[in-house]
């Protein structure tokens, strides 16, 4: 073990005792307080918001194949990018994200597509989801933990950098990086400033859904107006993105810190500690749902071959 993975190795013990303290202890301590909190289980609401979370899912598939014309590639069948969305997504929960991207290629090639195109592609979706979420955010929950702040600020510079971040010529800087990670030629983005705008909008109107989702989960368990539909889109969205940058698996510890504090305007602090942790299930539950639902639709990918012709590629049994 180098010196390098024993200090990561240290800090995501550290981060993992310190979220786990932070949730046990605010759930502990607010026991009395959750025992009598007015807890409303209804299972068609949990149904719903999980079936709305895999189209939430599917449809940043969508997102992804139209970030994906805006690079040299033949075109992709939709079930093959279905496939490797929702298997990579499980991959998320192996330590380290580079897992993910690492099956986003090992996918790519069992399905005879460039995996060094479809990796591209998918970090530019990710970093256009991320301002996203920050965007959708700053005009949320302005008026819950972030009390005080002024929402024409905060959402208009967070909405300026997102469209800022979408100019082909930042994209184009940033990809210059890519190559000396994966060992390939330079990766272009083809496309304008204005196409770029039409994917943040897309994944705006995204997270707008994940966020009615969201919002069905929480109220199958606890009783939330719809009047806090922005709110709860609002934290939805900055937990997810704070999630992404924790170390642990699928954003493990600080996605769920994040979710329980930014739910202190609106629910007791043991109850938002508690969906927190129920959120983490029903993620997974969402992701395998689709991920199964993917493999059925797709037993088969299309690769194109000599002629312009193409022909069928089974799906490795160890997929």
């Amino acid at each position: 073990m180098t010196r390098k993975q024993a200090v990561r190795r240290t800090v995501g013990a550290l981060l993992i005792a310190a979220t786990g303290w932070y949730l046990v202890h605010t759930i502990t301590s607010h026991w009395a307080e959750m025992r009598r909190f007015d807890w409303r289980v209804s299972p068609g609401l949990l149904a719903a918001s999980v079936g709305l979370h895999v189209l939430v899912l599917a449809f940043g598939v969508l997102v992804w194949s139209r970030v994906l014309r805006h690079f040299d590639h033949p075109p992709v069948p939709h079930g093959s990018l279905q496939r490797i969305w929702f298997l990579s997504n499980l991959a998320r929960y192996v330590p380290g994200k580079v897992f993910q991207f690492v099956a986003v290629a090992q996918l790519s090639r069992a399905a005879g597509l460039s995996g060094a195109v479809l990796l591209t592609s998918m970090l530019v979706h990710t970093g256009i989801t991320l301002m996203a979420s920050i965007v959708v955010a700053s005009w949320t929950l302005t008026g819950g933990v972030f009390r005080g702040i002024d929402p024409r600020w905060t959402g208009v510079a967070a909405t300026v950098a997102a469209l800022v971040s979408v100019h082909p010529g930042l994209l184009n800087r940033v990809l210059t990086a890519i190559p000396k990670l994966l060992g390939r030629d330079v990766i272009r983005w083809n496309g304008t400033w204005m196409q770029g705008v039409g994917l943040l909008l897309l994944a705006v109107a995204n997270w707008a859904f994940y966020g009615v989702a969201y919002h069905l989960f929480v109220a199958a368990l606890a009783p939330v107006p719809w009047s806090l539909l922005p709110q709860m889109a609002g934290v939805n969205a900055l937990s997810f993105f704070a999630g992404y940058w924790s170390p642990l698996p699928g954003g493990g510890g600080l996605r769920e810190a994040s979710m329980t504090l930014f739910l202190r305007p609106y629910l007791p602090d043991g109850v938002g500690a508690v969906l927190s942790l129920a959120a983490r299930l029903w993620t997974i539950a969402a992701e395998l749902i689709g991920g199964g639902a993917a493999l059925l639709l797709a037993r088969a990918t299309l690769r194109p071959v000599d002629g312009g012709a193409t022909e069928e590629v089974p799906v490795p049994p160890a997929l």
